[in-house]
């Protein structure tokens, strides 16, 4: 088939690509039908050496699938969903529920999957199954602080393994204690987890014994905990807990890299951890406004109905970046005519999402003169 042929068949295909139910592909599935239909053609045996999505001689039927992805997004069948990261307020709510209590087998076991899930920034069940007893190891930093860390490097969607596979340091990622209740705090939970793990299991996750009583030396079976099981942990936190929405494994990793982000951590930091291989990948974590920062916006807009503007008060303002704006203090200016212009000191912190390499300090920013001779 030539080049001319193969373009001429794509059009055809994308135009007529439809799901069992007969719904147009959302656009992630159909840049990867293209991706998977290129891969194919340039693996053996048929070796075309081709590039569908950027040769010339792909136009008329790259053309055609932008038109389609553009058709889908006006029909709203765009059905891509990123999973949304855990609020903070949520976080604070499991504490008060015994869904991750460490004083009884189920509750330790959540406890530590969901604070090795958050600190290893893990993909949905990816790799859980493998772990085991000796996965982890405890040490003390520089500063005599004790924490926990991996003792290995895991094959993972984005590392392999194999010639071309880079390096991965995500183990290095440490969980220190919060030197808050030790029932709810990780650190002593995963000590404590593993001290009750049944010794003839090698399984990391274990199932819970039935009965057991506090000072028992076992608490789990000599039977790892099902994959099904684990792919479902979330959800059934979310259930105990209470929380007025269903989240997933996956929600849990949104959860840390929408958390660094907030602080500002460099995006090669949460890329050590999370396993992405470019900042990139990251864009659909970090991009998105927390609950709290749409709650602000909206309060803004509430606050000017309400009968006067609303300061934009950390931690109910937002930046172009989506981290508070802290105000050191505003002043109002007025003109020749009365007609007041507002300006306001900010704090450093405000614009180190824009000059991350420098150093701010006591930045005022004035509004400039109009064509009414405004300030």
């Amino acid at each position: 088939m030539s080049k001319k042929e193969l373009d001429k068949n794509l059009r055809y295909f994308y135009a007529e690509a439809r799901t069992r139910g007969d719904a147009l592909y959302s656009r992630s599935s159909l840049l990867g039908l293209r991706n998977a239909i290129e891969r194919y053609l340039n693996n053996p045996p048929f070796d075309r050496g081709i590039s569908i999505t950027k040769r010339t001689e792909f136009q008329s039927s790259n053309k055609l699938l932008q038109s389609m992805i553009k058709l889908n997004k006006r029909e709203n069948n765009e059905n891509t969903k990123h999973k949304p990261p855990i609020p903070a307020a949520y976080l604070q709510k499991l504490k008060s529920s015994n869904a991750i209590r460490g004083d009884s087998p189920w509750g330790l076991l959540r406890n530590v999957w969901l604070n090795i899930s958050l600190y290893w920034c893990r993909r949905g069940r990816e790799g859980q199954r493998q772990l085991t007893k000796q996965s982890f190891q405890f040490l003390f930093d520089d500063n005599g602080r004790e924490y926990a860390s991996m003792t290995h490097d895991e094959a993972t969607k984005n590392h392999p393994g194999g010639i071309e596979d880079i390096s991965s340091v995500e183990k290095e990622a440490r969980m220190y204690s919060t030197s808050e209740d030790p029932l709810f705090d990780g650190l002593n939970c995963l000590k404590n987890y593993i001290q009750k793990l049944n010794p003839n299991c090698e399984a990391f996750f274990q199932y819970p014994k039935r009965a057991v009583k506090p000072e028992d030396d076992v608490w789990y079976e000599n039977k790892p905990l099902g994959v099904n099981k684990l792919d479902g942990m979330m959800k059934e936190i979310s259930k105990l807990a209470s929380l007025s929405r269903i989240y997933t494994n996956h929600s849990v990793r949104a959860t840390a890299i929408t958390l660094w982000s907030d602080a500002q951590v460099p995006s090669r930091h949460i890329m050590a951890i999370s396993d992405h291989r470019s900042e990139a990948s990251l864009k659909s974590y970090n991009t998105r406004p927390s609950s709290e920062q749409l709650r602000a916006c909206s309060d803004i807009f509430s606050g000017v109905m309400s009968g006067g503007p609303r300061q934009p008060n950390s931690p109910n303002a937002v930046t172009s970046s989506g981290n508070p704006l802290a105000v050191v203090n505003s002043t109002v200016v007025h003109s020749q005519n009365n007609t007041a212009r507002q300006f306001v000191k900010y704090q450093p912190q405000a614009l180190s999402s824009l000059f991350s390499n420098c150093q701010v300090n006591n930045i005022q920013v004035f509004m400039g003169h109009d064509s009414a001779g405004f300030h």
